[in-house]
């Protein structure tokens, strides 16, 4: 079959999710000039429920559909690879349009009993339509990830960030003078016309792929399909433990939307003080997710993978691709933590001119390494079938962040950051448990010497040499170019030290896909960084 190997189909992903956020910083530099801090606590308190809405709109059937379409294609059945699709497509379109009918009908209600502030319902009755093209979109998308072929979701990934980012700075702008609720609804007109693109995308991509990928699965005497209630039944069968597993996300977000202004009231903060709160809280949480754009990928990639692997019943293909995948999170995952953590203020005053915001990444940084874990593990547990366990450690999760925001958002001292801390410790909960599911199943598959001695020793020398590069560069260069100096240095610094250690391996490199990575993977042996 035309398809990437799983660790080349995410790093496929990957880059496109890491271009999609290159633009993306475009407009987080870009929206809090526009919209300031209180427009951007507003856009804060309404994006939980936009999440929630998206959640139901897709119901957990991207990752229903990528298993069982993983499974059939490993039985090589094309008929039931299409029926699939089909019950699957038509039940995200019927899931998407109810979701933006009660979203657009239920605003009013929402915004008085939720969000607790009038100026969201614009935003909110907007957000409607955009759930609904999301829906389409990610049906198409888990029929290509069944298939291990990720092109298709990365190019529309790209170009719908590239016209989310345009629209949204454009309307934003151009509603400014109606108002700040106007202009907060202008992002949400933003994602409406990104996401209808994005859906036009994937369906040239469905018109002109589908046959060809079929066409290449292997061919067998039987190819017998399933009744539409039977795909039906199974496809739900796994998408609601997925659809409760990916609910629980923006629950946990909720804390933030129902305890922050309730907690931070009764320790003495005004109105404009939790607004400006929450608004620093908004500005560093995308920041602070940057790093994770490799995990989320290997996660998209992972559950198709394991899947076959299951298929197949090859438990050995099995630890190999959850081993791969544990060790790609650490190795992204420290270094970016550690990173963000030593230049929370300098990235947060080159970002949005907001030095207030630092606090927050700087606690959120954590997450490099939490949710890479989360989101990896998440990956092989489903991929398994296995999708109650996520839940279950989510779950807990989300217990851990409502008391923990409770307790901490109550203490003048600390004010919204408690909010932060709140996330930081229950991603590490959610972590370590799933951690403890995969190994309980797979087995101890990290090698501790070369996936994380070496990569935390190379972190020690990246956080040190970051610190003292920025330091001594910003009094010649300004804040903005020594903090982009320190980052591009030391993260230079850091692989070419794990290179040298025996780390990373030619075969690593030549995951780049295009022919870049096994010409670069020569270049860098011939001169002595790659040992083997």
């Amino acid at each position: 079959m035309a398809k990437e190997s799983f660790l080349r189909g995410a790093l496929i992903l990957a880059l496109a999710s890491a271009l999609s956020r290159v633009i993306g910083i475009a407009y987080l530099v870009i929206l809090p000039r526009i919209i300031q801090e209180e427009g951007m606590g507003l856009f804060q308190l309404v994006r939980p429920i936009h999440y929630f809405a998206a959640v139901v709109a897709i119901s957990g059937m991207p990752v229903a559909i990528a298993k069982q379409v993983a499974e059939k294609a490993a039985a090589g059945s094309r008929r039931g690879i299409r029926q699939v699709f089909r019950v699957g497509f038509l039940t995200m379109a019927a899931t998407g349009f109810l979701v933006a009918a009660v979203l657009m009908a239920g605003a009013g209600f929402l915004t008085e009993h939720a969000a607790r502030d009038s100026a969201v319902y614009p935003t909110l009755v907007v957000l409607g339509p955009a759930c609904f093209f999301l829906a389409l979109s990610a049906a198409v998308r888990g029929y290509f990830q069944g298939l291990q072929y990720m092109v298709p979701s990365a190019i529309s990934q790209v170009v719908d960030q590239v016209v989310r980012v345009g629209a949204t700075v454009f309307f934003a702008q151009w509603l400014l003078p109606y108002g700040i609720a106007y202009a907060v609804a202008g992002t949400a007109l933003g994602s409406l016309v990104g996401e209808f693109v994005g859906w036009l995308v994937l369906l040239g991509f469905y018109a002109a792929k589908s046959r060809e990928l079929l066409a290449e699965l292997p061919r067998y005497l039987e190819d017998v399909g399933e009744s539409w209630l039977s795909t039906c039944k199974r496809l739900w069968e796994l998408a609601i433990p997925a659809v409760v597993a990916t609910v629980l996300w923006p629950v946990m977000q909720m804390a933030d939307t129902v305890l922050i202004p309730a907690r931070m009231q009764s320790a003495g903060f005004t109105a404009e003080e939790i607004r400006a709160g929450v608004g620093y809280l908004g500005m560093a949480m995308p920041v602070a997710q940057f790093p994770n754009i490799i995990t989320v990928a290997l996660s998209t990639s992972l559950i198709p993978a394991i899947a076959e692997a299951w298929a197949l019943g090859s438990r050995r293909l099995i630890a190999y691709r959850s081993e791969e995948a544990i060790r790609i999170a650490f190795l992204f995952g420290v270094p970016a933590a550690v990173g963000l953590a030593v230049l929370a203020e300098p990235v947060c005053v080159m970002l949005f001119g907001y030095r207030e915001a630092a606090p927050h990444l700087a606690v959120l940084a954590t997450g490099g390494v939490t949710l890479g874990f989360i989101q990896a593990t998440t990956g092989i547990l489903q991929g398994m079938g296995l999708m109650a366990v996520p839940v279950r450690n989510l779950l807990a999760g989300v217990v851990v962040k409502f008391a923990a925001n409770y307790l901490f958002l109550g203490n003048p001292d600390l004010g919204a950051v408690g909010a932060s801390y709140g996330t930081a410790l229950s991603w590490a909960v959610v972590a370590a448990l799933n951690l403890y599911g995969v190994f309980a199943r797979v087995g101890f598959v990290v090698n501790l010497w070369d996936s994380i001695v070496k990569p935390l020793g190379a972190t020690l020398v990246l956080a040190a040499w970051a610190y003292y590069i920025h330091d001594a560069l910003r009094w010649f260069i300004g804040n903005s170019l020594s903090t982009i100096a320190a980052v591009v240095s030391g993260f230079l610094l850091y692989f070419l030290l794990l290179m040298a250690w025996g780390t990373i391996t030619k075969k690593d490199v030549a995951l780049i896909p295009g022919g870049v990575g096994l010409s670069l993977a020569d270049a860098l042996q011939a001169w002595g960084f790659l040992r083997r």
